[in-house]
């Protein structure tokens, strides 16, 4: 058996905003090899600039969303590479959404890495640029080949950021789990392909489809009824139980959500901000296209599981939150809430659920993010700063952090006219129109439920006073737990760290004797959170507004994921 296909310039057209951002990130690593160092080169030491990197990706960035701008106009819209990745305009939504969100999660990171002293600024934009390529490569895979390889690809690089800060034993702990988990998820994914396989003899989406709705075609009675009579079926049912494992680990669905509150705690703060939208986008569009597109002839099979699935998601995230005081964790639980809304698209499959998929990843890009990014302000080394005690009468400290803050819950909570309100909107119509109201209803009481703790934690920053008073941009540096020191007689001691100015460095001693920097102070680099920050919140007021007066086109853009 021989196979031969000649790659065709279309094929290198609708991969453009892939290719830009591999290039890019191989530049970036060549670049932080030529900048000059703050000391002398170890594996200790970086770049002295701060600015330079971030930059250079986010040229990469820029870049790509050009790229993907142009194939709107002028590209195949259709799919290429011998049916392996799909150019339509339902995939250049999903790229857009995700390279939006890691254009942000790059202009959050420069102060942060600055201000904990992380040196390693090469690795972290290059990483953050094949974790950007990973989640676009599994967004428009076309064939179960390419989406395993783009769900490895986000996932290693992922590996390694959730776990960047070296100093901070939390995120230690974070990569692992995260590595740990995700590598049983996708150990059931490439499990279920493998299945697939067998059952289908193929691993294009086009070959499923034809396999599943000339199956359909030929057995007129119930699906179930045949699996006495026939091996194949059998096959594919156990291949469909493995990939909705697989893709509800991604999603963060509950019971496969663990993971999720430890790992997004732990991990650097711009680095949850990324990963908590770009792998739901990256995965859902995925998870729409094989079972609410290509699997839909046999949807009375796998919708019972699913929407089980995001009931239990939508109930349990919400009533998690609830009990939480730490506001980092409580986004990690709103998370995989927001989740269990998203599947609700995948039960109802088809355009229409693709179509409200789309618009509520669209609209939950820049709350979440923003939410995470102000986060990453008040974030320090010891990864403090933002329990509720802490968060207790920051806008009399810095008004301008606690009305953002509060300006993204409010949104995450779907207060009108905000991105939030319009993206759960649509969701839950997609639910009533495609015969689920028992979703909406559940959805309906879930959200009101949800307001609780979005407006608890908005009324600890405005209406209980705190004690401390800042000042400048890191004013106050607070160590609740300092860096012990194990002396000659065994005893321990630690350096309580209080007021300083806001240009002084904060030098602390590990449990190795060895002396290293907790925080320093970001200058200048503020204003590339600041960017970020002020594009969040653009996009929260702007983006559901947007998004509906282009309902009609995002329709068509949904209809073409699997054409």
């Amino acid at each position: 058996m021989t196979f031969t296909y000649q790659v065709q310039p279309g094929d290198w057209a609708g991969v453009a905003p892939l290719v830009v951002l591999a290039v890019l990130a191989l530049v970036v690593m060549l670049v932080d090899l030529l900048l000059p160092h703050a000391g002398a080169r170890s594996k200790h030491t970086g770049p002295a600039n701060f600015a330079v990197l971030p930059i250079v990706a986010l040229l990469g960035v820029v870049g790509a969303i050009v790229a993907t701008s142009i194939l709107f106009a002028y590209g195949p819209q259709k799919q290429v590479f011998n049916h392996m990745i799909s150019a339509d305009s339902g995939t250049l939504v999903a790229y857009l959404i995700i390279l939006s969100a890691g254009l942000l999660g790059i202009l959050l990171s420069p102060a942060y890495l600055k201000r904990l002293g992380v040196v390693h600024q090469g690795e972290y934009y290059a990483l953050l640029l094949f974790a950007i390529l990973g989640m676009m490569l599994l967004a428009g895979s076309t064939s179960f080949l390419t989406v395993f390889i783009g769900l490895e690809m986000f996932s290693l690089a992922l590996y390694i950021l959730c776990s960047f800060i070296e100093q901070r034993k939390a995120s230690q702990e974070a990569g692992m789990k995260y590595f740990l988990l995700s590598s049983f998820a996708s150990a059931f994914l490439l499990y279920g392909i493998a299945l697939i396989y067998a059952a289908t003899g193929s691993t294009t989406f086009n070959g499923v489809s034809q396999f599943v709705t000339k199956f359909v075609q030929d057995n007129h009675t119930h699906y179930i009824v045949t699996l006495t009579s026939s091996p194949t079926p059998v096959l594919l049912l156990v291949a469909l139980g493995l990939l909705s494992v697989g893709f509800a680990f991604k999603v963060s669905a509950v019971p496969f959500q663990a993971w999720t509150p430890d790992v997004y705690q732990g991990a650097p703060a711009p680095v949850t901000a990324f990963m908590s939208v770009g792998t739901k986008v990256a995965a859902l569009i995925a998870f729409v296209r094989i079972f609410g597109f290509v699997l839909l002839p046999i949807q009375s099979d796998w919708m019972p599981v699913i929407e089980a699935l995001s009931i239990l998601t939508i109930i349990a995230g919400n009533l998690m939150a609830l009990a939480q005081s730490n506001i980092k964790r409580m986004l990690a639980y709103s998370s995989i809430a927001h989740g269990g809304y998203l599947l609700i698209g995948v039960v109802v499959g088809g355009t229409q659920g693709a179509t409200a998929i789309l618009l509520y990843l669209a609209s939950y890009l820049f709350m979440n993010i923003g939410a995470f990014g102000v986060i990453s302000v008040l974030e320090r080394l010891d990864n403090s700063g933002y329990e509720a005690d802490e968060l207790r009468g920051l806008w009399y400290r810095r008004p301008v952090l606690a009305g953002l803050l509060a300006f993204f819950l409010l949104s995450l909570a779907g207060f009108p006219p905000m991105a939030g309100f319009w993206g759960k909107y649509y969701i839950f119509y997609t639910a009533l129109v495609g015969g689920h109201p028992e979703l909406l209803i559940i959805g309906i009481v879930a959200s009101i439920l949800g307001i609780y703790y979005y407006l608890r934690f908005t009324a600890t920053m405005f209406m209980e006073p705190g004690d401390v008073v800042e000042s400048g941009e890191l004013a106050r540096i607070s160590v609740p737990a300092p860096l012990p020191t194990r002396t000659s007689r065994g005893t321990t001691s630690a350096t309580a760290v209080a007021e300083r100015p806001a240009e002084t460095k904060v030098v602390a001693t590990n449990p190795a004797g060895e002396k290293v920097v907790v925080e320093t102070p970001a200058g200048k680099l503020v204003g590339f959170t600041w960017l970020g920050l002020g594009l969040a919140a653009l996009g929260t007021l702007t983006a559901g507004i947007v998004l509906a007066l282009w309902f009609s086109s995002l329709q068509q853009a949904a209809q073409l994921l699997f054409k």
